[in-house]
């Protein structure tokens, strides 16, 4: 398939297009096309997507249940009394459907700090090789399963795992935050782990990037995006000169000032109003302020010349979340890699969307070709 345009909102039409992505298997394309075309509040959405996982779920469509559930719960903010309600029911279909489709796959909860790590094994008949792989942002592994599942298929163990900020960590209120090396080791130490490759989806290509450079168990890592600095990607979505006027106020440390015109973008954008909200939710931040001052954090720029391992880099030109001269400025900042692969997908080749939304399987066989050359055929090490 290919990105649509079915809602005029960019941001709820790139929210239909990640369940359009998957195909039939997680939804029927043309009852979401019709139902949510209309779409202009949050209310509705909400309604529309429970509506249809209501129905999935009624005639035991478990995986269409479980992506509806999430977008049903994606932009709801932490106080609605709906949002827990529908994380559960998520994460329940989802692992009905896995069940249902005979997926082999080992579910573990990790030990780290004072909680624990949801973390998914999917083996491969005869490994190679082992690839971890997080998501970004606000992510929930589960969602990943289906996009990771040919890895199998060529020949790698995958281990899907979530960090603070993501998924289940957050209902232990461990909050988002930059050292991502931190819960990695913990995963790499329980499957004992010596080298493996590390792929980080969406936000998770800046944990790759960190990760690679404080840990050396893993010798090659793919940042599937590129995301090289998280509080400018944030302050991206304010429209200019909005945005520049945005960090000129934090630059001077104007705490006031920068609540301020938060709270008045806020009032002007029901996506702007969400996307704060939901930015303090994960990071257990209690002000705009605040929460960007946590965003400071990620940022690879003073790192980058410590990641030594193989990279490949992977961007799509009309991503609308990452601007594209970070995949650029990368590049630049990386002069110790045991080798540098790049590609920046176009719109020619369907691959012009964030994470290449619209057609996963691109960057998917990119990434496992790009790997193949890299694990022997036998015994599972990572060639250097």
């Amino acid at each position: 398939m290919s990105f649509k345009i079915i809602n005029p909102n960019m941001q709820l039409n790139f929210q239909i297009n990640r369940v359009l992505t998957y195909g039939e298997l997680a939804c029927d394309e043309a009852e979401v096309t019709k139902k949510t075309a209309q779409i202009t509040t949050l209310d509705e959405w909400e309604t529309v997507w429970t509506e249809m996982g209501d129905g999935a779920e009624s005639r035991g469509e478990y995986l269409r249940a479980a992506y509806a559930f999430r977008m049903a719960e994606f932009f709801l903010k932490k106080n609605n009394p709906h949002k827990e309600e529908l994380y559960n029911k998520c994460i329940k279909h989802f692992y009905a459907a896995f069940d249902n489709l005979k997926l082999q796959y080992e579910r573990q909860a990790i030990p780290f700090e004072n909680g624990t790590l949801n973390c998914i094994k999917l083996r491969a008949e005869k490994a190679k090789g082992s690839i971890i792989v997080c998501g970004g942002y606000d992510s929930f592994i589960e969602e990943f399963v289906l996009q990771v599942s040919p890895f199998t298929e060529r020949g790698y163990d995958v281990i899907l795992f979530e960090g603070p900020g993501q998924g289940d960590c957050l209902r232990q209120k461990m909050y988002f935050r930059s050292d991502y090396e931190k819960p990695a080791a913990a995963v790499l130490d329980f499957y004992k782990l010596h080298k493996c490759a590390m792929v980080g989806i969406s936000w998770g290509g800046f944990f790759a990037m960190r990760c690679a450079a404080f840990e050396p168990r893993i010798t090659a890592a793919v940042a599937y995006d590129v995301m090289d600095d998280g509080f400018e990607v944030m302050t991206g979505v304010f429209p200019p000169p909005l945005n520049s006027i945005f960090r000129l106020l934090y630059a001077v440390k104007g705490v006031r000032a920068v609540n301020f015109l938060i709270g008045k973008i806020r009032k002007r954008s029901i996506i702007a109003d969400w996307a704060v909200s939901q930015g303090m939710y994960i990071t257990g931040t209690d002000s705009p302020y605040e929460f960007y001052s946590s965003l400071r954090e990620h940022n690879l720029k003073d790192i980058s010349g410590q990641i030594t391992q193989d990279v490949l880099l992977l961007a799509g030109e009309r991503d609308h979340y990452i601007p594209r001269n970070q995949f650029h400025r990368l590049k630049l900042r990386l002069p110790n890699t045991h080798s540098l692969t790049s590609r920046l997908f176009t719109e020619a080749e369907g691959g012009e969307q964030h994470c290449q939304i619209g057609n996963i399987p691109l960057a998917v066989n990119t990434i496992l070709d790009w790997l193949d050359e890299r694990f022997t055929p036998n015994g599972g090490e990572v060639m250097r």
